[in-house]
């Protein structure tokens, strides 16, 4: 790696790129139609003017300039309808980074295990010279990372990376009072956060989950930051509602629906990927309470959102979004509607688009789980204990219990067949699972 050539700032031009050019065309805002929005907020609210082109914004994206003046990091912020400085790249160059480690056995050899990441994170803090490190800029990265890595790696393989990483950024949050970066470490500590609820809830602690996504919540208040609250809102509304009651028989959905609706009022701050999330949620939870014009209207919305969706914002927490994704939630929503052809056609379209996606492994699973339900339901039930039986072996082969509650749930549906030979020779082959 040149270490005298900056890296570009990716997270600048995924910002640009998450907007549409105003020109209607359908495109993404380019670069000159950015600096024009900028000049144009510059003159407007501080009657200052400024000629800045493309070869401005390029330099920016090119990470030429990680710092630039206050008043025009405003002016992109409001531009780019974000929060924080650090979620366009922006960040002051300190000494500081963080070292990677790959953890040793008890007999001092290497292990990596199974998590498909390059080491585990040590949570050590180097004093190194500032013009060799993207400092803050690479904590952005490794919370991204562990991020898009929680559908794809074993949830019991990835925790104690993503606990040790939101570890060391509480000790830098905790010691950064006063200091301009603070907002953009609690970002990131809030991210951090909810990732790791999602891993506690994959390994079967809902209360761990549900405090990890509250102090998020609760975090996001404090500082302010629109986005994080938002976010937090809605994985910690599938937590509450048993992911529409999928995974818990009990499940609170009315509280869960409330939090969507609450991270909805922000979908201003969000990216399409978070929108799209969280109309799905909404749709499903329609579903299960059989509202079905507004689990229609819901999943209206979430098709809209996914049509907005380029690879540039499909990153951190959302990583796993795109049109499949959506598949998922609507044959999900018509197996709770009792729409089981229809949901047969969105889950089998799912599956076949997702089954050698590594990063959508959880969720190719959940799709096969509820494909079992549909083909149940629509008569052909020794393909449903197959497709039931062998995403069971692979949930508990990965250890996500949060998996195999929703399997077991499932199998309730196949109670009214329990004389029926395939199911019996499903109930062996969970046992023996």
């Amino acid at each position: 790696m040149d270490l005298l050539k900056p890296p570009p700032n990716t997270m600048l031009t995924r910002a640009r790129e998450r907007l549409s050019s105003p020109s209607g065309s359908g495109r993404p805002m380019s670069r000159q139609e950015l600096a024009d929005a900028f000049n144009l907020y510059l003159w407007e609210v501080h009657h200052v003017r400024r000629s800045w082109d493309e070869t401005d914004i390029g330099r920016l994206e090119r990470g030429e300039n990680r710092w630039p003046r206050k008043i025009h990091r405003e002016a992109l912020r409001v531009v780019l309808r974000v929060q924080t400085d650090s979620e366009i790249g922006f960040y002051i160059t300190r000494a500081a980074a963080i070292t990677f480690s790959t953890p040793a056995g008890p007999d001092g050899d290497v292990q990596n295990g199974d998590t498909g990441l390059p080491g585990a994170l040590s949570g050590e803090i180097n004093s190194v010279d500032s013009r060799e490190y993207d400092d803050w800029n690479s904590f952005s990265i490794v919370t991204s990372m562990l991020a898009q890595q929680r559908q794809a790696v074993a949830p019991a393989a990835l925790l104690s990376l993503v606990e040790a990483h939101r570890n060391c950024l509480l000790t830098l949050f905790r010691k950064s009072e006063g200091d301009p970066t603070r907002a953009d470490i609690g970002a990131m500590l809030g991210e951090a956060s909810i990732v790791a609820s999602r891993l506690w809830s994959a390994q079967g602690n809902r209360s761990i989950a549900l405090a990890h996504c509250a102090y998020a919540r609760t975090l996001a208040e404090r500082l302010g930051n629109i986005r994080l609250g938002a976010t937090a809102r809605i994985f910690e509304s599938n937590l509450h509602s048993g992911a529409s009651t999928l995974i818990h028989a009990d499940g609170d959905v009315l509280t869960g629906l409330r939090l969507l609706d609450e991270a909805a009022a922000s979908a201003d701050h969000l990216s399409w990927p978070a929108r799209a999330r969280i109309a799905a949620e909404q749709a499903q939870t329609y579903a299960a309470l059989n509202m079905r014009a507004e689990a229609e209207a819901a999943l209206d919305r979430a098709r809209h959102a996914v049509g907005g969706i380029t690879a540039s914002n499909r990153s951190g927490l959302f990583s796993d979004w795109n049109a499949s994704r959506l598949d998922v939630y609507e044959g999900t929503c018509r197996v709770l509607l009792k729409q089981y052809g229809a949901a047969i056609i969105h889950l089998e379209q799912a599956s076949t688009a997702m089954d050698d996606d590594r990063d959508n492994t959880n969720v190719a699973l959940a799709a096969h789980v509820d494909l079992a339900i549909a083909y149940a339901h629509s008569g052909n039930l020794e393909m449903a204990c197959t497709t039931l039986g062998a995403a069971y072996e692979q949930l508990k082969r990965i250890g996500n219990l949060r998996g195999i509650s929703r399997a077991r749930r499932a199998r309730e549906e196949f109670n009214r067949w329990n004389a029926e030979r395939a199911v019996q020779e499903l109930d062996d082959r969970m046992a023996a699972a």
